[in-house]
């Protein structure tokens, strides 16, 4: 009996610690606190402070290596936060400047709101001891989806002291969303990491075999008597940019002004909207020789469509990239070229409103439009030139509903549509999204289902489906995927679908140590296996197995190794052409990585790995490396090499008629690329970014495609196929915040891209080729202006403002109560 009340005991106590819900009392402020970094305050001597924060990593659940304690205080407009970190060795404290958004490898202290207090949406603030922000927003998943795309305009102060670091914030609840109610409580988790330790702290204990970590917040109780603000803010911004292009040496001026409007419809739901957006100075995407059957992933860096996405992401049919982009058609006519053809359509506007009501329903709608494109042709023959409209006005369109069930479980209907205007192109696709999740969260039943509508010439219709069992907590983690999608689906007019027209099975699972043991820290191993069909014919096309450890060492060295390999298939991607496939025989391929302590100034990482087909003289090799410096606290600089050789491989060169032509060929490239930030100070900032990628094809010689998927064994004569890529791109840049949300930024961008059919082997002589190619150089500058509505209005009186308590004596007296 004394036993078994023991362990009942035991079993309790962890039980407590695993799923306890820390709570800590908001303190109301009769005057604002000055945010100065110095925590003197009278109402820091009245309020209690959170504290006993426990560790994420290495000792999940262990109390931290130091002690913090964490004040939060509200008024009639913002929420406070002022934070003694306690650190018993203050000069060890990792304190680099970067760039706003960028933690680096700095310590940090990061606070989650989540004012709906769901488990579904949570609003974070970090900040470095050097004062850098970072603003994130945490969205409900099997895991949580952290958004550090998203800006928010708040203030803050940091200072190191003798005794450690301290934070001051002032977030104005226009940053926020929260309930219109006369008490509340809000999730609230706080997380502080130690660099020197590579430890990871939260205030909240979070059970690291438990996915997500929404869920697992604490509570920031008796908020009383506030109101949400009226949320308006614009940015207007106005740019000018000097471009010399192809080498030429009379630039071309262009002048842009717009200005991006965000609006708080009511408390759940926001407005944001972009009149005549500018896009110029992102960065260079990084261009690449595209020989495989898909078309090339380009990841999206415009801020207006990385910022608040989450609900637009359901079912997977949504790749922003798409508007915006080159022209759709290729109107081109028999002994014509082109004379000039726009690498982009022109954005007017765009539209998005999103949030979710009280009772938990999602809505998203956004909508986007561009101009007619029109491109110059020349005749060969008569030399005549002629324009043509190769992309009407367009809309593109995208609505979402999204219900949240129990236990962080959901359930989306999406649509997508793109409208051209006096053109009969239509293309539709709607979309479902499902998770559903046992009460302890430690199981879900995930599912998408699709339905695509297109209609140009010809209408074609297909649909996609996918359902997924898995076991997502504890050591040992499975699941299971059906995947189907049928060979008429098509969701890419404003989607990403890389292949259609297959069946596949997947078997996987996750084993995983979170806890410290020999000299191990953390050990995680994954394994999968594939089946693969095609819808349409129905017949076999290939399996897959794949396995790889990763292991972080007690040194915070990281090894990680991969293994794998694919069966003997018939790959129907590869022949361009329904129906044709072209046999492939099985092959292993297997990877290395080791990455030394990225906390040291002076850091690196090797990856090296190849793969062969073992009834053939097919294989190939890659290498990537890369070295970071730290040069003091503000200026690292970042240097990486990655290279691919592949011999006698197969691939696609072209058709006519009814034969398919395969060459057996090397393909090879090498990337270079160099990059430097020096951060003046928390607000200012120098980057820059050179790349240099080359990828040739030798092909060694020519066969038709045979009907059974073979290849001739003749040698055939059908002209020179043979690819000579170079590309070089720098990106530089200066930003400087010189206002609260506010921003003025030069930049400059040289591109220059050679593509021909002379393979060149020799990497030097790649170089010269870039070196005597013509090259497009863009200078510009930007200046962008925050403008809060709340700061335009005059000035009332307490009683009469909407962001003023009811009652100022009913404040007075619940300040006085808690003094």
């Amino acid at each position: 009996m004394k036993i078994s009340l023991l362990v009942f005991l035991c079993l309790w106590s962890i039980s407590l610690n695993a799923f306890s819900r820390k709570s800590v009392e908001a303190y109301p402020l009769e005057t604002p606190l000055k945010i100065d970094g110095v925590l003197d305050e009278d109402a820091y001597k009245h309020a209690q402070p959170a504290r006993d924060f426990v560790q994420l990593q290495p000792y999940n659940g262990k109390p931290s290596f130091q002690s913090s304690d964490v004040y939060i205080f509200y008024d009639q407009t913002s929420v406070y936060v002022g934070a003694m970190l306690y650190d018993s060795s203050p000069d060890s404290i990792f304190d680099y400047l970067t760039a706003r958004d960028d933690i680096g490898m700095s310590d940090y202290f990061g606070i989650y709101f989540d004012p709906y207090n769901e488990g579904q949406l949570a609003f974070g603030f970090f900040i470095t001891p050097a004062g850098v922000q970072t603003d994130i927003k945490a969205v409900k998943s099997t895991s949580d989806n952290e958004d550090a795309s998203w800006d928010a305009v708040w203030e803050s102060k940091t200072r190191i002291t003798k005794n450690g670091w301290v934070v001051e914030m002032r977030i104005p609840y226009s940053a926020l969303r929260f309930p219109e109610k006369d008490v509340q409580s809000w999730g609230l988790n706080m997380f502080r990491n130690i660099r020197r330790y590579n430890s990871n702290n939260s205030w909240n204990f979070i059970d690291r075999t438990i996915s997500g970590f929404i869920h697992q917040e604490g509570e920031l109780t008796n908020i009383k008597n506030i109101k949400p603000p009226v949320r308006l803010a614009f940015y207007p911004y106005a740019a000018t940019y000097m471009e010399f292009k192809d080498g030429s040496s009379n630039p071309n001026f262009v002048y842009k002004c717009g200005m991006d409007v965000k609006y708080g419809i009511n408390e759940s739901f926001t407005l944001d909207m972009m009149l005549i957006p500018d896009f110029g100075q992102i960065q260079s995407d990084d261009k690449q020789l595209n020989l495989s059957p898909y078309e090339l992933y380009y990841s999206e860096k415009r801020q207006f469509f990385t910022e608040g996405m989450e609900l637009f992401q359901r079912a997977g049919i949504f790749y922003s990239r798409r508007i915006g982009a080159s022209p759709k058609f290729n109107l081109i006519g028999d002994n014509e070229v082109y004379d000039f053809r726009p690498s982009e359509t022109q954005l007017v506007n765009a539209t998005k409103i999103s949030g979710r009501t009280k009772n938990d329903w999602g809505i998203g709608f956004m909508n986007a439009m561009s101009l007619p494109s029109y491109s110059t042709v020349l005749d060969t023959i008569t030399n005549k030139k002629r324009d043509i409209i190769e992309q009407p006005f367009t809309n593109y369109n995208i609505s979402v509903i999204d219900k949240s069930l129990k236990n962080n479980g959901y359930f989306s209907i999406i649509n997508s549509n793109v409208k051209m205007i006096n053109n009969p192109f239509i293309a539709n696709v709607t979309a479902t999204e499902f998770q559903l999740r046992n009460k302890n969260k430690s199981f879900a039943f995930k599912g998408k289902g699709a339905y695509s509508y297109r209609k140009y010439d010809s209408k074609d219709e297909g649909y996609l489906g996918n359902l997924t069992t898995e076991k997502n907590s504890g050591k040992l983690r499975f699941g299971v995927t059906q995947y189907l999608c049928s060979d008429k689906y098509n969701p890419n007019d404003l989607g990403y679908l890389k292949r259609n027209n297959e069946i596949y099975s997947e078997l996987y699972g996750t084993f995983q140590i979170v806890e410290p043991f020999w000299i191990v820290r953390e050990w995680t191993s994954y394994s999968s296996y594939y089946y693969r069909r095609m819808y349409n014919p129905n017949v076999y096309a290939g399996g897959e197995f794949y396995l790889e450890t990763d292991i972080l060492l007690k040194n915070n060295y990281e090894l990680y190794a991969n293994w794998g390999g694919e069966t003997n298939k018939h790959n129907y991607y590869e022949a361009r052409v329904d129906g044709r496939y072209l046999k492939e025989t099985y092959y292993f391929y297997k990877n290395f990585y080791v990455c030394t302590d990225t906390r040291k100034n002076f850091n690196g990482y090797v990856d090296i790995g190849g793969f062969k087909h073992p009834d053939t003289d097919r294989s190939g090799i890659w290498m990537n490396a890369g070295i970071n410096l730290r040069a003091g606290h503000k200026l690292q600089i970042s240097a990486y090499c990655n290279f691919e050789n592949m011999y006698n491989n197969y691939g696609y060169v072209d058709n006519s008629d009814d034969s398919v032509y395969i060459a057996s060929r090397d393909v090879d490239y090498i990337e270079n690329i160099i990059q430097a930030t020096l951060a003046v100070n928390n607000k200012t900032n120098f980057s820059v970014r050179l790349r240099h990628y080359w990828s040739g094809a030798l092909n060694h010689s020519y066969h038709t495609l045979l009907p059974n998927g073979d290849l001739s064994s003749y040698n055939i004569d059908i002209g020179n196929y043979d690819e000579n890529y170079n590309t070089f791109n720098i990106d530089w840049g200066f930003k400087w915040n010189f206002a609260p949300g506010s921003e003025l930024s030069l930049a400059w961008k040289n591109s220059i891209t050679d593509s021909r059919e002379l393979y060149t082997a020799n990497y030097w002589k790649n170089l010269d080729i870039v070196w005597n190619t013509k090259q497009t150089n863009t200078f510009s500058l930007r200046i962008l202006y925050f403008i809060d509505y709340n700061k335009l209005r005059k000035k009332k009186k307490d009683s009469d403002s909407p962001t003023v308590f009811e009652s100022k004596k009913e404040w007075l007296a619940e300040l006085h109560n808690r003094k």
